[in-house]
């Protein structure tokens, strides 16, 4: 049985270790090849093997493109993580906060999108907010003190939070 173009892209992300740059971006191509080079997920996965091997400049265009383009569901997410976390390691901290904050909670990648919202807090200079968010989104993982957590995340003091 032969595999769908998403089991094929699994596969080589899960196959990453070890291998070179320069062998990453021929199988890359190999994958890519033959599919519109202006599809959001060829804009996507182009984007993640960027961020992949630290080329962030690199990525944020393609990670761009990929959504102006509608990559959808779980796949923009995805991409909005990424090219926040990309935009805060290029020290834009605002600009992935943007990115950030309008995942839902029903989203199966909100944690995640809180974990990097956090770090971009920090980097912005608003520690207290980032503790604040982290605790939150760790709260309901934990095994006995999830609501003590999320309790005292909310007592938190934030500067100047009433402004906002």
């Amino acid at each position: 049985m032969s595999k769908t173009w998403e089991q094929r892209v699994e596969t080589y992300w899960n196959t990453t270790a070890g291998k070179s740059a320069e062998q990453l971006r021929e199988e890359l191509g190999e994958l890519l090849q033959g599919r519109d080079p202006a599809d959001p997920r060829v804009l996507f996965e182009i984007a993640s093997l960027h961020d992949f091997l630290g080329e962030e400049e690199q990525a944020v265009l393609p990670y761009q493109r990929a959504l102006q383009a509608g990559l959808s569901g779980q796949k923009q997410e995805e991409a909005l993580i990424q090219l926040a976390s990309t935009l805060r390691n290029l020290g834009q901290p605002r600009r992935a906060m943007a990115l950030l904050e309008p995942i839902q909670p029903s989203s199966v990648l909100h944690a995640d999108a809180q974990g990097f919202l956090a770090l971009a807090l920090l980097d912005a200079g608003r520690s207290a907010e980032a503790l604040r968010t982290a605790i939150t989104a760790l709260a309901p993982h934990a095994r006995l003190y999830g609501r003590a957590l999320a309790a005292y995340a909310q007592d938190l003091d934030i500067p100047g939070a009433a402004q906002r």
